[in-house]
């Protein structure tokens, strides 16, 4: 149980990493576009991809960010089947195999997750934070899922935290104790330009 509290927390950290990147507010019923699920919200990242994917990848996003995977997978697909070169595309759609507050992803998730980072890293267009947003996930899913998931939920939790303390973009946040998450690496509050 432990784990799986301080794996939550770093999880949640790892949505909140880019806040300067990632923009959400609350829309209401009445502005909803036309088709938009009931409260969903609206996300936005600065991306390296095309413009004609934006505002596909911001949806997808969105329903990455109130656990609708499978919606947010194909949205992510869409990205990338419209621009193969866009990285964090791939990124969106390797985060929608990790059900963190559920079940753990099963051998083909893992191997469909990890074919999706590789493709991400190999991409052109990537900026440092998607790189870093890339690199962080692949901890989550490495070779496959090889090895114990314990094992790699805390591989992820430390990755999130080296990327946290060695970006810019992160939020000027430290992150306590105070929930006994356990987290072994100290985050420190980082000034913005």
């Amino acid at each position: 149980m432990r784990s799986f509290r301080r794996f939550s927390i770093c999880f949640l950290i790892m949505l909140s990493f880019g806040a300067q990147g990632i923009a959400q507010e609350a829309e209401e019923h009445a502005h909803a576009s036309p088709g938009s699920e009931e409260g969903l919200g609206h996300a936005h990242m600065e991306t390296s991809c095309s413009p004609a994917v934006a505002a596909k990848f911001d949806r997808a996003l969105a329903l990455l960010h109130n656990f609708w995977y499978r919606r947010a997978l194909e949205g992510f697909q869409q990205v990338s089947n419209v621009d193969p070169e866009c990285a964090i595309a791939y990124w969106g759609a390797a985060m929608t195999y990790n059900h963190p507050f559920w079940d753990a992803p099963s051998s083909a998730d893992e191997t469909a997750a990890w074919g999706l980072v590789q493709k991400g890293l190999a991409a052109k267009k990537m900026s440092p934070r998607e790189k870093l947003y890339l690199n962080v996930v692949a901890a989550l899913f490495k070779d496959a899922g090889a090895g114990p998931k314990a094992a790699r939920d805390e591989g992820y939790r430390d990755a999130i935290a080296a990327a946290y303390a060695s970006s810019s973009e992160a939020p000027a946040r430290i992150v306590r104790e105070a929930t006994n998450s356990n987290c072994t690496t100290t985050l420190k509050p980082l000034k913005f330009s």
